[in-house]
């Protein structure tokens, strides 16, 4: 009698190898993972599950170089193999080469369109290649296909936060705490977009819970420490920053934030310790020049502080902040002439800047301008009232303080 078999027992037991292999990676046992999955295929070398296990288990163990190489092999095995796209652009990813990541997942997308995790990823490398407007209707795309999707809602808060979008990004974020209260990133990303919306009490208490969830995530102190700056809080600002310190004390932004605190407080020698050992970690940053300036501005010395906002500018031309600030430390000095064209320069760049139409207007009026003086007031006023309140106080008016359109809008200022 003739006996049939679908599969050689030999085979069963290589295929139950490869479960194991792909056991072994999801509960994180990479080790046996690329053992198991290499041993498979000394016997099989063209199973592309096989590679696919042996790529993604070298990739966490930190193996690029061996990963790179066995998603190659894969792909040119199986070409049109969807998920294995997919994986190598995370690995593409991971290794900032972000170009190749966007090729792979848009391939990936094209072979298995109904896939989340892909257009997930492919909205982080948009965002990442700052093509984040593009970004966000990758989230959307993926939590059409998974509405639940908190790594959707997750990086779609992200990117509208950089967006300055930030009652959006509020809402993706609670989506996030419905399903995990304690998600700190989430957290932290809450207090991030109620800063950017001027509230930050509220932002420091969600930074708080973030810390208390992850203390070992030091942004999340970092964040909280500048919310707390930015209260006049400077005590508690300086907790956060030097316990970041502590632990990382090469982190670039907190020592120059720490620096400002420290300005503020008038620990003048210490800040410029602070801004000069935040310039040798980062030789190209505009930021310690421009701080600098600041503080030579406190001590009087207008010609140091020139030079050190100078400085600033050649590493960043663009800094409308800056340009402001040159053009005041030129009043100072009296250069009036020079001090103007930078306010005007910043005008031609922008016409949403009312503080450089304040400061046209304290120049036109240092020089007894009646009229363009209160036309540049009243420019600044439109966007923001509270430069009326700010012009009856300050001495650059004193010499138009009685003419009557002066008057006038500063009394219109004030309601009366």
């Amino acid at each position: 009698m003739e006996e049939e078999f679908d599969e050689y027992p030999g085979e069963v037991e290589d295929e139950q190898d490869l479960d194991l292999a792909q056991m072994a990676l999801e509960r994180g046992d990479d080790r046996n993972a690329l053992d198991m999955a290499e041993e498979y295929l000394e016997t099989h070398p063209l199973d592309v599950e096989a590679l696919n296990i042996c790529a993604m288990a070298a990739a966490n163990l930190g193996d690029d170089a061996k990963a790179l190489a066995t998603y190659g092999v894969a792909l040119r095995l199986d070409p049109k193999n969807g998920a294995i796209h997919h994986n190598y652009g995370v690995l593409l990813e991971h290794l900032e080469r972000y170009h190749e990541a966007l090729g792979h997942y848009r391939r990936s997308l094209e072979l298995q369109p109904d896939f989340p995790e892909a257009y997930i990823n492919l909205g982080n490398v948009l965002d990442e290649l700052d093509r984040t407007e593009e970004a966000l209707p990758m989230y959307d795309e993926a939590l059409r296909r998974l509405p639940d999707s908190t790594d959707a809602y997750y990086n779609k808060g992200y990117t509208l936060n950089r967006l300055g979008r930030y009652e959006e990004a509020l809402a993706c974020f609670e989506k996030v705490l419905e399903v995990d209260a304690g998600d700190t990133a989430s957290l932290n990303g809450i207090g991030f977009a109620l800063a950017g919306l001027g509230r930050d009490e509220e932002a420091v208490e969600y930074y708080a819970r973030a810390v208390k969830g992850d203390p070992g995530t030091l942004t999340y102190r970092y964040n909280r420490g500048l919310s707390l700056f930015r209260l006049d809080r400077f005590g508690e600002a300086l907790e956060d920053f030097d316990a970041v310190l502590r632990d990382d004390p090469e982190f670039f932004e907190v020592l120059v934030d720490k620096a400002g605190v420290l300005i503020e407080l008038e620990r003048l020698a210490e800040a410029l310790e602070l801004l000069d050992q935040a310039e040798r970690i980062n030789p190209e940053s505009p930021d310690p020049p421009f701080y600098r300036a600041g503080i030579l501005v406190r001590r009087n010395d207008l010609s140091g502080a020139l030079a050190q906002i100078e400085k600033s500018l050649e590493r960043d031309p663009d800094s409308l902040v800056s340009i402001n600030n040159k053009g005041h430390i030129l009043m100072d000095m009296g250069r009036l002439d020079e001090a103007m064209e930078c306010f005007d320069a910043i005008l031609e760049r922008t016409d949403r800047y009312p503080l450089a139409q304040y400061n046209r207007a304290c120049i036109f009026a240092l020089r007894g301008k009646v009229r363009p003086a209160v036309q540049a007031l009243r420019l600044a006023a439109e966007e923001d009232a509270h430069f009326l309140e700010d012009a009856r106080h300050d001495p650059d008016f004193g010499r138009i303080r009685d003419a009557a359109s002066f008057a006038r809008l500063i009394k219109r200022g004030r309601g009366a």
